[in-house]
Parts: C-alpha cells; sequence; structure tokens
C-alpha cells in the first residue's frame, strides 16, 4: 500500500512545485486571495464494486464534506477537503461461512479528497468548474447484514458480520473526476466519479482471490461560503 502511495505523492508535489515556479516567473499569473474560501459538499453515491465476479453488487450512499480551495491563479485552483462517507453495497456470499445468501454491506468512515482544477467563465453569473485528483478512504466500520428472508441457518438475520480481518482494507484508494456549475460563485450543482486505485477488500473464494476496488459516481450540492 504505502509503495503504491509514494509515486502518487511524489508526483503531486513534483506538480505542485513546477505550478509554484511557473506562477512565480509569469507576473501575469497570480493568486486570487478575494475567492479563497471554504465550502461544504453533500453527495448522493453510487458504489459499484469491481472484481468481485457478482460476489457483491452496487448500493447506494452520502457524504458530506468541508472544502478549503485556494487559488493559484484566477482560474486554476487545488481543493483539499476532509468529511464523512457511507457506502452500501449488496452481497450474496460470507467468506467465513461459504454459503451462499443475500445481504448489505455497510461501510462508513473518513474521506480525504485532494482536487486540482480550473474554473471557466461562461455567460452571466455561471461558471463551470472541472477538477480531478485522489482520495483516501480510512474506513471506521465494514459489517455485512444478512437480509431477514435469507435461507442459511449458520447466521442470525439480525446479527452483522465485522468484514475487518476477513479481507476488508481498513484503507483504500481513489482517484476521482468532478464537473460542476456554479452560480454567483456560491452555489454548485456537479457530478463526480471516483475509480479505485487499490482494493476495499481481497475475499478468498475457495481455490480464488478476489480483488474488489471501490467506485462511485455521485450527485453533488455545495455551498461556498
Amino acid at each position: 500500500m504505502i509503495s503504491r502511495l509514494i509515486p502518487l505523492v511524489l508526483f503531486i508535489s513534483c506538480a505542485a512545485t513546477s505550478g509554484a515556479q511557473a506562477i512565480g516567473a509569469n507576473p501575469t499569473l497570480a493568486e486570487n486571495p478575494a475567492r479563497h474560501g471554504w465550502s461544504a459538499h453533500l453527495a448522493f453515491e453510487l458504489t459499484t464494486p469491481t472484481g468481485s465476479q457478482g460476489r457483491w453488487s452496487t448500493g447506494g450512499g452520502a457524504t458530506f464534506t468541508m472544502a478549503y480551495t485556494y487559488y493559484l491563479t484566477s482560474r486554476w485552483f487545488i481543493s483539499p477537503g476532509l468529511g464523512g462517507f457511507y457506502n452500501t453495497m449488496g452481497t450474496d456470499f460470507i467468506p467465513e461461512y461459504g454459503t451462499l445468501y443475500e445481504g448489505t454491506i455497510k461501510n462508513f468512515g473518513v474521506r480525504v479528497p485532494v482536487y486540482s482544477g480550473y474554473n471557466f467563465k461562461l455567460p452571466g453569473d455561471f461558471e463551470l468548474a472541472v477538477a480531478t485528483g485522489p482520495a483516501i478512504n480510512i474506513n471506521v466500520y465494514a459489517r455485512e447484514h444478512a437480509s431477514p428472508n435469507f435461507s442459511a441457518e449458520v447466521i442470525e438475520p439480525d446479527k452483522p458480520v465485522n468484514l475487518f480481518g476477513r479481507g476488508f482494507n481498513h484503507v483504500d484508494l481513489q482517484w476521482s473526476f468532478f464537473a460542476g456549475l456554479t452560480y454567483r460563485e456560491h452555489y454548485c450543482v456537479g457530478i463526480s466519479a471516483a475509480f479505485g486505485l487499490t482494493n476495499v477488500a481481497t475475499i478468498t473464494d475457495g481455490p480464488c482471490t478476489l480483488h474488489v476496488h471501490r467506485n462511485n459516481v455521485a450527485l453533488l450540492l455545495s455551498y461556498k461560503f
């Protein structure tokens, strides 16, 4: 995990250094302090796992994030954030018991996104913001809840199974893309997509090992203070 993060951190550091040098060498590229500030983001997500060979399926969820946007120029910005997420995924398998059934994976934790992007000026009071960057998910809770109508007798339907230590990772990394329409620099509606770069879980299914990635698409509502 750490070995995969080091090249990404080095890349972001080099990009930031190059950007700062370019701004210093060109007086027309000045920061825009009037636009720096905090914003709140509420997102309604769909989480689609890949690599599970049908063991896990798409589920809903939500996130709430606070972010600080710093403008490097009048249009270019960086925006680190901190928030909480709640994701669900359908499942028909528990590795510990090796039996088929229907259930739901419930997962919540802390998400740390770091976006870099650009604002395009549109007619009137509108702007189009596009951004991309990594996001780290720190998983605090991960449980499988069996559906009330499942038929296996080895698990009580109302007793969730802790997935930590059974293949679910405490940390996973995604790469995100965002596009949003902003009105008067305060109100924004946007969409985002995030793709798993590292495993959210590693499932052992008999002789097979499944490497599951977390992927999200979301509708966002944002307000800049």
